[in-house]
């Protein structure tokens, strides 16, 4: 439970279906000696306390038990570590995934089975749908019936042992349905907050030196402050004066360099992808046609996914795609069914 209105609602649902729900959070936030205004309203951030008691007190409203554990080292060590690790090498991570998969459906149920608390499902208030296929005998991610919510993206790298346990009681209802049925239940204060943003950019605490701007040419326009500021597509902040609009259209890490180009140039035909997690069947031998998204607010596109060894992909679309980042997570989708996905390696 975050404290605020999605997992409150996805409590008081479970209990009206006749669940025995027991409410946890989690502690992650260790300070930081940049201004706490940036990050307000976010997941991770100096408001965890303040979140903390409003699930608390939801709790207590809905007339459930209410535990809160320390994961404080295991959320540095799964999500800050790769964070920052992800900045250095000069790809831009995607911290909420790596949080769902290693943090809250995977230490913290570590922690919850560790105190002695036993549970058959663990619930989130994420936007998302999980169904058992008979015929295949697998469980299927589907999206939410709330297309402009939904969350599956985030949820491409669980297991199948995960996705058995797991219940998304929010997946069936549009965000204003779970709105509405906060101020019915009393819940006033968790439904007038703002909603939690992603995670923030903690790029500054990710030390790197300047380097070289060039162009596709290979000529030097300019220095950069560090590559783990920049990100593929990035237009302001560059420092480069021309004739025309620069963008971000590579990063190279072992030469430290930035490259830039027109608008035109972030137009990529395919993407070589890493750690394949596959959930609608297992791993395909034959090339497969899908749509993937290659970041969250991605319009899905049609693409052909090319299995390789190791647990690769090579993806081929049928449209160039604008601005492919490596570290961002590249999902693939059968009409509202999350087939899997996977990490971006680098654009073809």
């Amino acid at each position: 439970m975050s404290g605020g209105v999605d997992s409150s609602v996805a409590a008081a649902l479970l209990k009206e279906q006749g669940y025995e729900v027991i409410g946890v959070t989690m502690n992650i936030w260790q300070g930081s000696k940049i201004s706490p205004l940036r990050y307000r309203h976010r997941c991770y951030g100096p408001e965890e306390e303040e979140d903390t008691q409003d699930a608390k007190e939801v709790a207590q409203i809905l007339g459930m038990p209410f535990y809160i554990f320390d994961l404080r080292k295991e959320y540095q060590d799964g999500v800050l570590d790769y964070f920052h690790q992800e900045y250095s090498q000069g790809r831009t991570p995607n911290p909420c995934v790596v949080c769902n998969e290693r943090i809250k459906l995977g230490a913290l149920l570590d922690k919850i089975e560790a105190a002695g608390i036993k549970a058959d499902y663990m619930a989130t208030g994420h936007y998302a749908q999980v169904e058992y296929d008979k015929e295949k005998e697998r469980y299927l991610l589907k999206k939410a019936k709330d297309f402009s919510k939904d969350q599956s993206y985030f949820l491409f790298s669980l297991s199948q042992a995960k996705l058995s346990r797991l219940i998304f009681p929010l997946g069936g209802y549009a965000k204003e349905e779970i709105k509405r049925k906060a101020r019915d239940l009393g819940l006033r204060k968790v439904c007038g907050k703002k909603e939690s943003q992603d995670f923030g950019d903690f790029s500054p605490v990710v030390k790197g030196g300047p380097g070289p701007i060039v162009d596709l040419r290979g000529r030097i326009l300019g220095e950069h402050k560090g590559i783990h500021l920049y990100t593929i597509g990035q237009r302001k902040g560059l420092g480069v004066a021309t004739g025309f609009p620069l963008y971000v259209i590579a990063i190279n890490r072992g030469e430290n360099a930035i490259t830039v180009g027109k608008e035109e140039d972030l137009y990529r035909d395919g993407l070589l992808a890493r750690d394949l997690n596959w959930i609608a069947f297992d791993d395909p031998t034959k090339p497969i046609e899908l749509r993937a998204k290659i970041r969250y607010r991605h319009q899905e596109a049609e693409a052909w996914v090319y299995p390789l060894s190791d647990g690769k992909a090579e993806v081929k679309f049928a449209r160039p795609q604008k601005a492919i980042t490596p570290g961002q997570a590249v999902v693939f989708y059968h009409g509202d069914i999350v087939v899997g996905g996977g990490w971006i390696e680098a654009s073809e």
